[in-house]
């Protein structure tokens, strides 16, 4: 493995990207001081791990960066590489090729690299072990790498010695080891702390949990035979029920019978009263009938003669529009006739047309050749009349073109006089809109302003509303906040009451002697208690108390000695154990007189810190009359030498000092259940549970009060809403009628704006017409002059040629006469096609009219037939009633007989009701009664069913499998016998039992855990002693041949002499400093701060080729090392220089001749410009 090459960017001087190429041998580099050649050295050191900014001549991370110079800016980062050829496999890493790279950036990112993957220091570290190169390693030698092999203690040499001897990894390994180790113990003191505590818990949760077994197997036992208990009377309800639900169905269905009688008797009675009632009516109208009969044949009369008035007037009606009809018909005949005519118009004006086309067709081919016969002033004469015609026809077209134009002016003023009349119009309906909006606009204001006042207001509630949630949020919360915390001192409470009631805590003896007491009466008088209820300790000093009495607190108080002796005897007799007594007539105690010494951290004496009844005080004096509680351990021990060991000292934290000088201490295990503090924690708890309870109800009172003060804000809040609502639908149905107007009057107002342009164009097109007239007008006149002057030329020489001339000329009029009829042809054609439209649709209106009155006359003969059908109607109706008012007599009498007939069937049917209807009342009144029956049943069983699911969350249909008795008494006995064999069991915690297998799981856990981490510190244990062996042999066998080697190349180097390295502590190899001791020619053996300035650093070089010449490194920088050489002694370092370069690649920067001649290649660092070093190279041996 050999460097081949250093790549170098915005590092320390080395602004630019700098490149140094590297081979096999001696590679030097050279520069005046200050150039940045030691800067190469300091990168090689950067890149390989080096942290101390001192050790690269910098004070801070950043320093490392180019920092800019006067024509430069500073750079942001810095990167440098190391690229290393690994073909031989040396460095452990599957690369033949390997580039380490460390980069850093003035945010104070950095990183390394590994062929440019992100890696770890420790990787980079791990690489290079105990090959010599490295941040501390002996490849980069510089002058302070010298003054620290050379320096006076003997132990800062030691590093540069363990990477020669290839221990470095070893070392690493055994303080990661030992720091594993480390951890190991921490944990496995935190299992031993967990299993105390878990050990304290586990006996008392166990007798919890045998408890609560036995109370679910109880409850399991019971829960089978009461379930079968009550399926069993279920069962018995189901059947009574079935029997009362048929009984109930016999009699519902016996009084639907009777009760289907009962409707028929009132649907018959109904129909009954309704016959008799129409028969009266009949009756009454036909004793009316008289009277009536006369008014309807007149009402009958007067509809016939309004019937035959409508019939006439119809028919004359129908008489009109046939004559109508027939005048119709015979214009449009006659328009079809004069139609005829036109077309047949027509058709000869288009004969005559063409008659007279091919006429001027002739006549004009006929001037054609007249005209080419012609003498040129004869020529001359035809082009002038050619031009007397041409301008004759520009004459007529202006004359129709300045019609037309007048005509177009004439109807611009008609157009001008309808718009203004228009815009007239449209502006008074603007004013009418405008006052209209103004009486719409004052009830939209209106409006929008009660709108606006309910919104304010509404927001102003809104805010009152958010608070007043909030409040009762916050009010919600703090009962929430409250009541959970009630229910955590509960549970505490309980937990208490429940281990004082079963005298938890307390050993066996006085626990089953306490319960003994409190049953008998008797055993228990002038007993007081145990010592831990007595007394009240405050909570500070309660540990302290509880280490001093220890076992004491669970003494039992008594009035006299006999009580004690009587206890004992019931404690023997009943074989419970052995206990305590402190009888207060007996015990005698005395309290401490002084303390001497400074009394530092005294807190009291302990009988003094806690309370206790006046009757108790000589056995409280006797327990802790002297004992002194102090603040801490160091305060105890002084004051404890202060009085000689004269009386108990404990701290706050439970370490005791007892007069003997024996010293108890350590840490201090929770404890769930603590009999010192017990009874005055239930106390504290349970007032503070009454404290907790009266706020809640405060709180609960408050917000109850608050809620009812702040229902008219909610209600308020509800009105205004409701009445924004409402007021909305207004507010948007008069903001819309608003804007519809608004809309109109700018529809309108565009409208005019339209008429108004319009207007305006009219004008300039009228302007224009004008102009364009006078034109046409001043072009007419001057080709009337013209003409004239053209016709006197004409006239002139027609005078002398006047035979020709007037033949030509007749023929030049007969021509214009002919396109003026030809023209007029055409003129009359179009007026007749005029006509024709006009009379076509003429005879269309006519043709409809004639259609709308056939129509009218069909439904006038239609109506006319109705209205006869009703008149015969109306004749048979008047004859009806006059053969009715013949019959009427009659009539009467049978209807008064059928009358009579009908009220003799009605009482019957009444009779018949009255005694159904008793008999329905019997058979509800039956039925009412089963309901009662079956109602109570049907309770019972609910009550059965909700019992069953309430205490065992059953339903009788999951509940199938169990047994119903054979013998309910017996089996209620049982029952009976098992619930109080359950309240016997008193308060079970069945939650224990989980608690109890969780925590014995948990025990078993962390004991099984201590073993893991026991054996584990066993096998660290084992490694670090194995690495220490091989560390020890390593480091003596490469020690002793370092020695060897510096001895040989000292002499080489001082052409004689002696030196040797030793250790200084020869029995502790690995720690031991090393000492150097030299013996130059022809001088005494030496200390080596004696030498001088070359002889040292000559020493270090010796002991540096020693090192190289074990280990050697695959290469090995030096800077300037030889600087205090004279140039003798710098041949002699460069020629043993030249020995090493074939197993070694050597980097030397120097400022020495002799050293510069034995370098294979040289590299110059100048200066070009100030502040950024710049490269030379240059291959000797090439040279």
């Amino acid at each position: 493995m050999y460097l081949k090459r250093l790549e170098m960017q915005g590092f320390k001087s080395f602004a630019d990207k700098t490149i140094l190429e590297f081979r096999p041998g001696i590679t030097g580099v050279i520069g005046p001081n200050g150039s940045g050649k030691s800067n190469i050295s300091d990168a090689i050191r950067w890149i390989l791990g080096e942290q101390s900014m001192k050790s690269l001549r910098g004070n801070k991370t950043q320093d490392v960066i180019f920092a800019g110079t006067q024509n430069r800016k500073s750079l942001g980062f810095a990167e440098a590489s190391l690229v290393f050829d690994n073909t031989d496999g040396t460095l452990p890493i599957e690369f033949s090729e390997v580039t380490i790279t460390r980069k850093i950036y003035r945010s104070g990112e950095t990183g390394y690299y590994i062929n440019k993957a992100p890696c770890r220091l420790k990787d980079v570290i791990e690489l290079f072990m105990d090959t010599g190169i490295g941040r501390d390693g002996y490849s980069i030698i510089g002058q302070g790498k010298v003054d620290e092999i050379l320096s006076n203690k003997s132990e800062d040499r030691r590093h540069i010695f363990e990477e020669a001897a290839g221990i470095v990894k070893y070392r690493a390994r055994k303080e990661e080891t030992e720091k594993k180790l480390e951890q190991t113990k921490l944990n496995l003191l935190r299992i031993n702390d967990i299993i105390i505590e878990i050990e304290g818990n586990l006996e008392p949760l166990q007798l919890q949990s045998d408890k609560a077994k036995k109370y679910l197997n109880l409850k399991e036992e019971l829960k089978n035979i009461e379930i079968g208990l009550f399926l069993y009377n279920i069962d018995k309800y189901k059947k009574d029920l079935e029997a009362l639900v048929q009984d109930e169905e016999i009699m519902k269905s016996t009084l639907n019978q009777e009760e289907g009688k009962l409707e028929k008797i009132k649907i018959l009675k109904e129909e009954l009263k309704d016959e008799i009632d129409e028969i009266t009516t009949k009756i009454e109208e036909m004793q009316n009938i008289g009277f009536e009969s006369q008014k309807q044949i007149e009402q009958c009369n007067s509809n016939i003669n309004v019937s035959e008035a409508k019939i006439q007037n119809n028919k004359e009606i129908a008489e009109r529009n046939k004559i109508e009809i027939s005048e119709l018909q015979e214009k449009i005949a006659s328009l079809k006739n004069d139609i005829e005519q036109k077309e047949s118009k027509k058709s000869n004006l288009k004969e005559n047309k063409a008659k007279f086309e091919n006429e001027l067709k002739e006549k004009e081919e006929e001037l054609a050749k007249l005209t080419a016969s012609l003498s040129s002033k004869e020529l001359e004469m035809e082009e002038i009349k050619k031009i007397i015609e041409k301008n004759t026809d520009r004459k007529y077209e202006l004359q129709a073109e300045i019609s037309k134009k007048q005509a177009n002016i004439e109807n611009l003023e008609k157009r001008k006089s309808q718009l203004n009349q228009e815009i007239s119009s449209q502006t008074f309906e603007i004013d009418r809109i405008r006052i209209k909006k103004e009486d719409i606009a004052k009830e939209f204001n209106e409006t929008e302003s009660n709108r606006n006042n309910i919104l304010k207001k509404l927001e102003e509630i809104k805010k009152q509303k958010n608070e007043i949630t909030t409040k009762i949020k916050e009010f919600e919360i703090q009962i929430a906040n409250l009541t959970n915390e009630m229910r955590m001192k509960i549970s505490r409470y309980n937990f208490l009451v429940e281990t004082e009631k079963e005298k938890e805590g307390y050993t066996k003896s006085v626990k089953s002697l306490l319960i003994d007491c409190e049953k008998t009466k008797e055993l228990g008088k002038g007993m007081h208690g145990v010592l831990a209820n007595i007394i009240d300790v405050p909570k500070e000093y309660q540990t302290a108390i509880e280490m001093c009495l220890g076992a004491s607190l669970q003494n039992i108080v008594t009035e006299t000695e006999e009580d004690a002796k009587k206890l004992i005897e019931h404690l023997r007799t009943n074989n419970l154990g052995r206990a305590s007594f402190l009888p207060i007539t007996s015990v005698k105690g005395k309290k401490l007189d002084n303390i001497k010494g400074k009394k530092d951290g005294v807190v009291g004496i302990a009988c003094d810190l806690i309370k206790f009844d006046k009757k108790y005080e000589q056995i409280v004096l006797n327990l802790l009359g002297r004992t002194v509680i102090v603040d801490n351990m160091q305060n105890a021990i002084k004051l404890s030498k202060e009085n000689n060991y004269s009386f108990r000292i404990i701290t706050l934290e439970g370490d005791v000092i007892n007069p003997s000088g024996a010293i108890t201490g350590g840490s201090v295990a929770k404890k769930t259940v603590n009999i010192l503090g017990r009874s005055k924690e239930i106390e504290e708890l349970n007032e503070q549970i009454t404290e907790i309870k009266e706020k809640i109800s405060k709180l609960e009172k408050s917000k109850e009060e608050y809620e009812n003060s702040s229902e008219n804000v909610l209600e308020e809040a509800e009105n205004l809403e409701k009445q924004l609502q409402e007021i909305e639908i207004s507010y948007a149905t008069e903001k819309q009628r608003v804007e519809s107007i608004d809309e109109n009057i700018q529809t309108i107002r565009d409208r005019i704006n339209k008429q108004k342009e319009e207007i305006s164009k009219s004008e300039e097109n009228k302007k224009e017409l004008l102009n364009s007239k006078e034109l046409d007008e001043k072009e007419m006149a001057k080709i009337s002059k013209e003409n004239e002057e053209k016709q006197a030329i004409i006239d002139e020489f027609a005078s002398s040629n006047k035979d020709s001339q007037t033949y030509i000329d007749n023929l030049n009029e007969d021509i214009t006469d002919l396109k003026i009829s030809v023209s007029s042809f055409n003129e009359s054609e179009m007026s007749i096609q005029e006509m024709s439209e006009m009379i076509n649709k003429e005879i269309e209106t006519h043709t409809k009219n004639v259609e709308i009155k056939k129509a009218q006359i069909e439904k006038d003969e239609k109506e006319n037939i109705e209205l006869e059908k009703q008149i015969e109607e109306t004749k048979k109706q008047i004859e009806e009633i006059k053969s009715q008012v013949s019959n009427s007599g009659e009539n009467i009498e049978k209807l008064k007989k059928d009358r009579i007939a009908k009220n003799e069937k009605l009482t019957k049917k009444e009779d018949e009701q009255t005694d159904e209807f008793k008999a329905i009342e019997d058979l509800k009144a039956q039925v009412t009664k089963l309901e009662v029956k079956k109602t109570k049943i049907e309770e019972d069983v609910t009550e059965i069913i909700n019992k069953m699911w309430e205490e065992y969350e059953l339903t009788p249909n999951n509940a199938g499998n169990y047994p119903m008795p054979e013998n309910v008494q017996l089996t209620q006995r049982k029952v009976n016998n098992l619930r109080t064999d359950i309240r016997e069991l008193g308060s079970v915690n069945v939650d224990s039992i989980d608690e109890y297998k969780n925590l014995k799981q948990r025990y078993d856990f962390m004991c099984e855990q201590r073993l893991d981490l026991e054996s584990t510190m066993a096998k660290l244990n084992k490694v670090i002693a194995e690495m220490l062996d091989v560390m020890k042999t390593q480091f003596k066998e490469k020690f002793e041949i370092i020695n060897k080697n510096f001895g040989e190349v000292f002499k080489e180097l001082f052409g004689g002499g002696m030196a040797e390295v030793s250790l200084t502590d020869e029995n502790n190899i690995l720690e031991s400093g090393i000492e150097i001791n030299v013996q130059p020619p022809g001088k005494k053996l030496q200390s080596m701060t004696l030498l001088s300035g070359g002889e040292r650093a000559f020493t270090a070089i010796a002991l540096l080729f020693a090192i190289l010449k074990i280990n050697p490194a695959p290469f090995c920088v030096l800077d300037e090392i030889e600087a205090a050489l004279d140039d003798v002694n710098v041949y002699r370092y460069a020629e043993y220089l030249k020995k090493f370069a074939k197993d070694t690649q050597f980097l030397i920067i120097t400022h020495r001749k002799g050293t510069m001649e034995a370098a294979d290649t040289i590299y110059g660092v100048t200066m070009e410009e100030k502040g950024i070093s710049k490269l030379l190279s240059m291959k000797l041996k090439e040279v």
